[in-house]
């Protein structure tokens, strides 16, 4: 495997890593639920999510810029990535997720642009509470994809 790729897969599995911690400590947030939100938990909760997706978003930066070699630029970018990366690039790259996961991930990015535009006092558990109890989940199935991908690159460069 080259060097570069070597970098990349390093990079992506810290990543891998990081959001494996976050789930984890949404996972101890829950545990001390309580069945009325108070405006700090849910502002917790809200801060968790907008790291899931801002993690996911860094492995499919790393994948445009380094495999790709393009990133999406400009107004609606972020969702032009998401799109890139259920693309089959035939001289570079297979789809790394297929549009399905795509838009569940599509959700996260949705719910992370609204938290970054919304004052905390202003969020709903309402609007996020799906987001939280499927995060566990969605990195496990977003783990099988970066796995599989990861493994296909490491045969390519064999």
């Amino acid at each position: 495997m080259s060097p570069d790729l070597m970098v990349m897969e390093a990079r992506i599995r810290k990543e891998l890593s990081q959001l494996q911690k976050l789930e984890k400590e949404l996972a101890g947030i829950l545990k001390a639920g309580e069945t009325k939100m108070e405006s700090v938990r849910l502002r917790a909760y809200a801060s968790i999510l907008h790291d899931f997706y801002s993690g996911i978003e860094k492995i499919f930066i790393t994948i445009a810029r380094e495999i790709d070699q393009s990133i999406p630029t400009g107004e609606g970018w972020h969702r032009q990535l998401l799109e890139q990366m259920t693309l089959d690039l035939p001289t570079k790259r297979p789809a790394v997720i297929d549009a399905k996961f795509a838009a569940q991930l599509q959700e996260y990015l949705s719910f992370r642009h609204r938290f970054r535009n919304l004052y905390g006092y202003e969020l709903q558990w309402l609007k996020m509470e799906d987001l939280v109890k499927n995060m566990g989940p969605v990195l496990k199935d977003f783990k099988i994809y970066i796995e599989k991908f990861l493994g296909v690159l490491s045969d390519i460069m064999k």
